[in-house]
């Protein structure tokens, strides 16, 4: 029997154990594969909600595990996005868009888990303008995210506002919760994007909003976020500013 020699390692150093394909390529493909697998979960659990009866004891449970697949989407989303933008990879595509159809779509997204909770989400549409340039996956993504967010921490109801303020269209996301902590609320470019050491918030959503937001522009106007406490529901309010 001839004996094979024994297979040596390819060495560490020169990244040859992923046959030279580059780190960064190999994690961003893989958090693609994870996302489209995320979205499968998030729709089937969507249908679940809807079959299970509202007395039933694991609705709770099953509305918490939609929530959290639509959290880690929604990240794998923006951090997919985010590595584009910072490697200059991503087709940024500002196009007009009609405002009522955009209203429609980020509603649909964040409806079934809102029904699932008991939260009224309502609309108030006092724009001026019927459409607005801007990129819209990217605007949509991060409105879904802050819905999302805004009908998990507010008591019984969630707002979503567009209107054109000073040449600017403004949309807020306002909740009737206990509104945001204060070191969110301060100007340090730390608390700004939430990065906190006791909570252990990373503050990637705050981070991808703001970067999005900047990527807006008209001539010298950039677009902006912000937030904020109080406003038409007393509790939270996110707000993003686009030129």
């Amino acid at each position: 029997m001839v004996e094979r020699p024994p297979q040596r390692a390819m060495p560490i150093a020169d990244g040859s154990l992923l046959s030279a394909m580059d780190m960064s390529t190999f994690l961003v493909a893989s958090a693609h594969d994870m996302k489209n697998s995320v979205c499968v979960m998030t729709a089937y659990l969507e249908c679940a909600l809807a079959d299970l009866p509202v007395e039933a004891s694991s609705r709770a449970m099953t509305c918490q595990a939609l929530y959290e697949a639509q959290r880690i989407n929604h990240h794998l989303i923006q951090l997919l996005a985010l590595y584009k933008i910072n490697h200059n990879m991503y087709p940024f595509d500002p196009v007009e868009v009609e405002l009522d159809s955009f209203e429609r779509e980020v509603v649909a997204r964040v409806l079934p888990f809102a029904t699932a909770k008991g939260i009224v989400l309502e609309v108030i549409s006092e724009q001026t303008e019927r459409s607005w340039y801007f990129d819209y996956e990217l605007i949509v993504s991060l409105i879904t995210q802050s819905l999302h967010n805004a009908v998990k921490y507010t008591r019984s109801r969630v707002l979503l506002s567009i209107q054109v303020v000073d040449a600017r269209l403004e949309i807020r996301v306002h909740d009737d919760g206990e509104g945001f902590p204060t070191f969110m609320l301060e100007s340090s470019e730390e608390a700004a994007y939430g990065v906190n050491s006791m909570t252990g918030s990373t503050g990637l959503g705050l981070y991808f909003a703001a970067k999005v937001a900047q990527m807006h522009g008209n001539r010298a106007l950039r677009g902006s976020t912000r937030l904020e406490n109080g406003g038409a529901l007393g509790g939270a309010i996110f707000i993003l500013s686009l030129p």
